[in-house]
């Protein structure tokens, strides 16, 4: 589905033309139709040749309404440009040829209106006038169209040209999700909040739950509308109508913009590659104010420029816009900006950072920054937020982006000096400087500590200096490498087996010998240390290995006599079915100091059940 605008100077008989396409008066003001002229945009549809249906956008001509033609003619996929016979190229064709070229619009027929008013020979002459006017536009090769709204005379030469230009030169690519420009909002009676708009992207469809942009209102699609007819989908490209409940008329203005929630937010700080019209008498100041419009949205905005003074006629650059109010818009947008007073249009250009107030850096980075994205495609703009953040969060990549996730992702499998560790991405040079140091590290953990499983990540950054902001990644990016492994929280060396050394080997075994030489009645833990320092390492490294159970208040068995003695303490409880501690304690032939540590141990292993003073076994068993 397609949708054309009309534009052209005052007068020229924009909507006469879309009268006799489509039978649709698109005139809907009483003002309008008192005065003659179109002051607010107008709708109408009509089929091509081919039985397609085109919305059409009528745009006032008057100088006085330039920002209602801007919000018509942002989304459409190709012009008619009027010129009509008798008055030729006006001021505003001027201007009207100005902002569409600077919006991008690409293609589109010259049509020559109130031909009945003239003769052959100024026809001829007006066609040469247009032609010469329109070259090294966007419009140098249209078909020049002469037309009549008295006689319908040209009307199928209209239609014709439409259809070719549409199939030949419109191509849409939507990145899945919806965004409609609001044009107009109000109140029908039983239905409640109805806004229209062009559907520049992705789907909307009935229950659809959307957000209101800037407001971050919530809303749901309660009905849908193309051509007054009614639809469960819309699709991109189509002038659509939405009932929406959640919302009164209020909470939809002119210039908001349905979206879906979490894939826009609004800004009022962007940073843009700026085109200053050729024909402008006077240069734009650093820090002038001036009129910014982008969709539908109109807002009073502060340029600020990067070491200049000023711009004149002709200048390209990069620049940022601070707006009085927030406004919805993805990178990549066009937008026009026009003088305050007198009234006129100077420049346009693109959007190509939409939150420049994030980017907490000099102006030479912010510049830097700017330029990098310029071209606007994948890899300019991951390059341009590394520079902004070393550690990206790779979901920023999609807020007011003009990707969808496939190219996000075939971008990033490809990026060869890129790591993605988690949801950041960071470039591998800041990763790399620590791969070798961290090595070193865990290879002197080893050699001094062989009995340690490994590091914790706090002991590694205090020893390499990384900054606590790039730990995870860090820890992500030596885990990716293969030679790092992480183990009960701990990092290691991959092969790296914890042992003893030959003294403490020799202490080991003289440690098992005492252990089972009397299970219920050797040292604690405390007194083994206390007799020698060195056991408190021989003791952590056997209890984390298993071959030693560690009780409460450092009762020491070892896990060949922990079984055992589990064992008889199940097999002298299904005797009695009860038993209390000390009946325990005199089966064991030991003491309180570990029959009360071994009870408390078989409890919270569910081998045993206390029941007041009695034991009972366990639901584990």
């Amino acid at each position: 589905m397609f949708v054309v605008g009309t534009a052209g100077h005052i007068d020229h008989g924009k909507s006469a033309l879309v009268k006799v396409l489509s039978g649709i008066d698109p005139d809907r003001l009483p003002e309008e139709k008192e005065r003659g002229l179109t002051i607010d945009l107008g709708f109408a549809w009509f089929d091509l040749p081919s039985g397609e249906s085109v919305g059409v956008v009528d745009v006032p001509g008057h100088e006085r309404f330039i920002k209602n033609m801007v919000a018509g003619v942002g989304s459409i996929d190709a012009v008619m440009f009027v010129v009509a016979a008798d008055d030729g190229w006006m001021p505003q064709s001027a201007e009207h040829l100005d902002i569409l070229s600077l919006l991008g619009i690409k293609t589109g027929i010259v049509v020559l209106t109130k031909i009945d008013l003239v003769d052959s020979e100024y026809l001829t002459l007006q066609k040469e006038d247009i032609a010469s006017r329109l070259k090294g536009s966007f419009l140098e090769n249209a078909p020049i169209i002469p037309f009549s709204a008295k006689d319908n005379s040209g009307r199928e030469d209209v239609l014709n040209s439409l259809q070719k230009i549409l199939d030949r030169d419109v191509q849409r690519f939507s990145i899945g999700s919806p965004r409609l420009y609001i044009d107009r909002s109000f109140i029908i009676k039983g239905m409640g909040t109805v806004v229209t708009g062009t559907l520049i992207e992705g789907e909307i469809k009935l229950g659809q739950e959307l957000q209101v942009c800037p407001s971050g209102r919530k809303v749901r699609v309660r009905g849908l509308q193309t051509h007054k007819k009614p639809i469960e989908v819309a699709q991109p490209g189509s002038r659509v109508a939405v009932n929406l409940t959640g919302a009164g008329k209020d909470d939809t203005p002119r210039g908001s913009a349905l979206v879906l929630s979490k894939h826009f937010k609004p800004t009022s700080s962007m940073g843009v590659k700026i085109r200053v019209l050729p024909s402008i008498k006077h240069p734009l100041r650093n820090a002038s104010e001036l009129m910014f419009l982008l969709g539908t949205s109109v807002t009073h905005s502060r340029l600020r420029l990067f070491g200049k003074n000023q711009l004149v006629a002709g200048d390209e650059d990069f620049a940022v816009f601070r707006h009085k109010k927030e406004i919805c818009c993805r990178i990549g947008d066009k937008f026009i900006v026009r003088q305050i007073s007198p009234p006129m249009t100077v420049a346009g250009g693109e959007v190509l950072y939409w939150d420049f107030s994030s980017i907490r850096k000099s102006k030479v980075i912010q510049l830097e920054i700017l330029k990098t994205r310029e071209k606007l495609d994948v890899a300019s703009v991951v390059r341009s937020e590394l520079i902004n953040d070393k550690n990206l969060d790779v979901s920023k990549l999609k807020v007011n982006s003009c990707f969808t996730q496939e190219q996000i992702d075939s971008y990033l499998s490809k990026a060869k000096d890129i790591v993605r560790a988690g949801g950041v991405l960071i470039e591998k040079r800041h990763l790399e400087k620590y791969l070798k140091p961290a090595l070193e590290v865990l290879e002197e953990s080893h050699r001094l500590r062989p009995w340690s499983l490994g590091i914790s990540v706090g002991e590694l950054s205090r020893k390499l200096k990384i900054p606590a902001g790039d730990v995870e990644e860090v820890v992500s990016y030596l885990l990716s490498k293969g030679s790092v492994v992480q183990e009960s929280g701990l990092l290691k060396l991959d092969g790296h087996t914890p042992h003893l050394g030959p003294a403490q080997q020799q202490l080991a075994g003289k440690l098992n010998a005492r252990l089972s030489a009397s299970p219920l009645a050797s040292p604690t833990k405390k007194e083994f240390i206390e007799e020698d320092p060195a056991y408190e390492i021989v003791i952590n490294f056997l209890r984390d290995k298993g071959d030693v159970v560690e009780l409460k208040n450092g009762v020491l068995l070892t896990s060949k006599d922990f079984k055992s003695i589990t064992e008889s303490v199940i097999a002298y409880i299904k005797t009695e079915g009860k038993v209390t501690a000390s009946q325990i304690k005199e089966k064991l032939k030991t003491t309180r100091k570990y029959t009360i540590p071994l009870l408390e141990k078989l409890d919270s292993l569910g081998v045993t059940s206390r029941d007041g003073d009695f034991r009972r076994l366990g639901g584990n068993l």
